[in-house]
């Protein structure tokens, strides 16, 4: 038991802010904190990898990354597209080719401080002791740890909505238990799809109702017709928010490339630079 006078002044990583994501969404003060819960959720494809993937790679934050829903082989061409700045079909192409070293030399430079567990159906136990592991490895927790996504975690109960509430609540524990932010990958219902697909979902389509427990919680669609990428803050104890997803955040982004960019100019300048390297 302790007053709020023994909280202040402590050196404590609870609730500091990891790096900024995009400017635009640090305006919007969408930003993940030490010991707190998130959530990103999306309809399949919708783009929630793209974020988790790209902001676990480029924040450079020591992190644990749970991939249940996707390979080791997917996993590593995307973090290569994202850190080369190619195309992820160039590099499943070099992955195969004597050119595998230099994909090699780019994953141990700029993805050395993220590691990855690729069960495709971890349980609550396993992931903890994935989390010990690292503790018993580095002498702390990492500072951010992703789950890719919710629906896989495996459960004891035969009830689907009680199973995701239930690691939501275990999230939640673990959270603070760590200090680490966790960022969960969530579906929407597709029952509840919009009449326009390429726009967020509103807070009430996410499946299983565990919108309850996470401090932040986004709603995102990508359109990789338009390059648009768009985030709608449905929760957000730090700042405004609007459940029913009509407000939203429109960033760019390059699907093929895995990358996500602050605004059109920025796209329109990596691709310029890409074409004269």
């Amino acid at each position: 038991m302790r007053s709020l006078l023994q909280v202040v002044g402590v050196e404590s990583p609870v609730g500091h802010m990891l790096p900024e994501i995009l400017p635009q969404l640090t305006q919007s003060q969408v930003v993940f904190r030490q010991a707190q819960l998130h959530l990103i959720a999306a309809q399949p494809g919708g783009g929630k990898t793209l974020l988790a993937l790209w902001y676990a790679i480029q924040s450079k934050v020591p992190s644990l990354y749970f991939s249940a829903d996707s390979d080791s082989r997917t996993i590593a061409t995307r973090a290569g597209a994202i850190l080369m700045e190619k195309e992820v079909a160039q590099v499943e192409k070099m992955m195969d080719s004597d050119a595998s070293v230099l994909l090699e030399d780019a994953l141990a430079d700029g993805a050395g401080h993220v590691r990855f567990n690729f069960d495709p159906s971890p349980s609550l136990e396993d992931i903890e002791e994935e989390i010990e592991a690292w503790i018993e490895l580095h002498g702390a927790a990492p500072q951010a740890i992703f789950v890719d996504n919710l629906m896989n975690v495996a459960s004891t109960s035969d009830n689907e909505w009680t199973a995701l509430r239930d690691a939501m609540s275990a999230f939640h524990y673990m959270a603070r238990e760590y200090e680490s932010a966790f960022i969960v990958l969530h579906h929407v219902s597709e029952n509840e799809k919009m009449s326009k697909p390429n726009y967020p979902a509103p807070r009430k389509a996410l499946m299983g109702k565990v919108a309850a427990l996470p401090e932040l919680v986004l709603s995102v669609a990508l359109d990789g017709q338009a390059n648009v990428y768009r985030v709608a803050v449905v929760k957000n104890r730090h700042g405004k928010a609007d459940p029913t997803a009509e407000i939203f955040i429109s960033l760019s982004a390059e699907a093929s490339h895995m990358s996500l960019y602050n605004s059109p100019v920025e796209l329109q300048r990596a691709r310029t630079m890409r074409q004269w390297q």
